[in-house]
């Protein structure tokens, strides 16, 4: 609290106009959560944002002999202007893949791709001075994302639902790799496993499941097994954003009074839980549209 109260005092001083007034709201500096997916970028966003405190940020830190380790030198300003760009499209993908109200399964590969797409971007246009460890990173991280390709890539499901949603077309899937031969043999051997996986568990069934996606759910009728296969697929939730979210209401309904509940009493209060907050959501909807 004492550093935060130096640190307003601080910018408040330089950020005055003629009359003592304050000519911008002041901001405070927010840290990184190793534990907070994508704070790293709005740590780093908000020290971009502030990057003309520069002078209050260096005075601040030569002021306070305990922090004064932490002196951010030229190069220091720069690695994190280009950190910044770097990590905006992995926000950027986060928010994406952590969507609970539509199907991100099928956004998987091509989010991953992408990114792994991006940091090759990058390297490529380092400056030659860069610092040796940036460089180090860059490439420690493309290797990463090379790995989760990988592993993706052993399953045919993610390329399954990307071929039955349909808001990505087959031929430009395919005109986006054109350069990548092997990723386009993997995506016309999915393909193919997908017509025989339909024809061998699918094809001849009646479907009485109705909850699918919305495009697929439109087109049950006209397309009731295939409807099926799409549900079960894109269902499949491409981050671990909803399991984390019921974890953290567990609290919620486990309580130091309800310690003893049984699981079975604890499965039933989650649904009851679930059903009225889709209820209340409905009758949100009937509201506005009247």
């Amino acid at each position: 609290p004492q550093n935060r109260q130096k640190w307003m005092e601080e910018i408040s001083m330089s950020r005055r106009d003629e009359d003592g007034d304050l000519t911008e709201i002041l901001r405070m500096l927010i840290l990184d959560v190793r534990t907070r997916w994508a704070s790293t970028h709005q740590m780093l966003h908000k020290l971009t944002l502030s990057l003309d405190y520069r002078s209050e940020i260096d005075s601040f830190v030569a002021k306070n002999k305990d922090i004064r380790q932490y002196e951010l030198a030229a190069n220091d300003w720069d690695a994190i202007a280009l950190a910044t760009g770097w990590l905006k499209a992995f926000r950027s993908a986060t928010t994406q893949m952590s969507a609970t109200k539509h199907t991100t399964y099928s956004s998987q590969h091509a989010v991953l791709k992408g990114l792994q797409d991006h940091i090759a971007e990058q390297i490529r246009l380092l400056p030659a001075a860069t610092s040796p460890k940036v460089c180090e990173a860059l490439i420690a991280c493309h290797r990463k994302l090379s790995d989760y390709l990988f592993k993706i890539d052993m399953s045919p499901y993610p390329i399954w639902s990307m071929l039955l949603d349909p808001r990505i077309n087959y031929k430009d899937l395919l005109d986006d790799h054109v350069n990548e031969e092997e990723l386009l043999d993997h995506i016309k051997d999915c393909k193919r496993s997908l017509e025989s996986h339909y024809t061998a568990f699918y094809a001849g069934k009646v479907s009485s499941i109705t909850k699918a996606p919305q495009w697929w759910g439109a087109r049950r009728a006209q397309f009731p097994n295939l409807s099926y296969l799409a549900r079960d697929l894109m269902s499949i939730p491409g981050s671990a954003v909803a399991v984390e979210r019921i974890f953290s209401s567990g609290r919620d309904v486990i309580s130091l009074r309800r310690a003893s509940l049984k699981p079975d009493t604890i499965r039933t209060l989650m649904l009851v839980k679930q059903r009225l907050r889709l209820a209340w959501e409905a009758v949100k909807d009937v509201l506005g549209d009247d």
